[in-house]
């Protein structure tokens, strides 16, 4: 087994980049054995330990959940060893500030999730290593952009549509309806590499290679690069609606307003196919329907918010609290086109 000295750690981050640009639609490391091997017993263990394994969580004492984060046995027995992306371990550690994130006060650093990726997919051994690591003092940085609220949205209103990449239809073998189907599908998702993902590709293609498809309109610069910032920083399932919400100051239509319904509405609610004929696309459209009234409520509102008499929108699922709040807010501040 390779040997992990404190003068080579970095380089070996640098490699680990290599490695996900190179992996496989499967993800299967195609570089794993270029890799020095990552050990469980001096970097694993310790960021487990100090991080998970502390009294009142997942230590030995009495493990949170049933869960003991302070030996390999305990450790392993939530790993998928070789496939990170159905190892429970990883999903909770990339879930950004879910519900169900760990730890539930700090992310770990990048390359912290990084390193207990690279050791799931070299097959979690319980390895260990002679020399000392310099040790990671990164933990709690915000580093990835969300995949929940800035990502999925896009793709799902914009692509996984009915006839197109839905669960039901999966045209040329792409259903991007959630997470684990759009990192599964066709090519898939080439975590760190936006070059290598097919369904980054076609959204500059021309004519018919073009995706959306015409006569849907193209996703925005904007849209394209949360997509392609995502997929460089590795394509998480992350989810922090905590942390791009404010709704403390006014609210404003450009700014807040707009890029909301544009990621969540506009997919369908626009000029080209008006699903359920509702247009969104624009600050008129979406005023109307701020204005327009069901049972005494605002039509807007009253989808994103399930009441009673209104077809619940988004249709693949409501919008956080903060989202839907912001939306009342701005209505309330008298829906201005600032």
């Amino acid at each position: 087994m390779k040997k992990v000295s404190m003068f080579i750690f970095f380089p070996i981050l640098l490699l680990i980049s290599v490695f996900f640009s190179a992996v496989s639609c499967s993800h299967e490391p195609s570089l794993i054995s270029d890799l020095d091997t990552v050990c469980f017993e001096t970097q694993i263990l310790p960021v487990m330990q100090t991080s998970c394994g502390i009294t009142g969580c997942h230590s030995s004492a009495g493990g949170e959940s049933g869960f003991v984060a302070t030996n390999y046995s305990s450790i392993v027995e939530i790993v998928t060893p070789g496939n990170a992306r159905k190892s429970k371990l990883y999903e909770v550690i990339t879930t950004l500030y879910g519900e169900n994130i760990m730890p539930p006060d700090r992310p770990l650093s990048k390359s912290q999730r990084m390193l207990i990726e690279v050791w799931i997919e070299q097959g979690a051994l319980n390895t260990t290593c002679s020399e000392p690591t310099i040790p990671d003092t990164t933990i709690g940085k915000i580093d990835t952009l969300c995949f929940k609220q800035s990502v999925e949205p896009i793709i799902v209103t914009s692509c996984a549509k009915s006839s197109c990449h839905n669960s039901t239809s999966h045209v040329e073998g792409y259903n991007l309806s959630d997470y684990l189907t759009i990192m599964n599908s066709g090519d898939g998702v080439v975590p760190y590499n936006p070059s290598a993902t097919k369904i980054y590709q076609v959204l500059f293609a021309t004519g018919e290679e073009r995706m959306p498809p015409s006569p849907l309109p193209a996703l925005t610069t904007n849209q394209k690069e949360a997509i392609r910032r995502w997929i460089a920083e590795g394509a998480e399932n992350s989810d922090c609606p905590a942390s791009s919400c404010d709704t403390l100051n006014a609210i404003s239509f450009t700014n807040q307003i707009w890029p909301l319904m544009n990621n969540n509405c506009t997919g369908c609610h626009n000029t080209s196919t008006h699903s359920g004929n509702v247009d969104l696309s624009s600050y008129t459209q979406i005023n109307y329907y701020s204005t327009e009234t069901r049972n005494s409520i605002p039509i807007l509102p009253g989808v994103l918010k399930s009441q009673a008499g209104f077809r619940p929108m988004p249709p693949s699922g409501s919008l956080d609290e903060c989202a839907i709040r912001m939306v009342e807010l701005w209505i309330d501040q008298g829906k201005q086109e600032n």
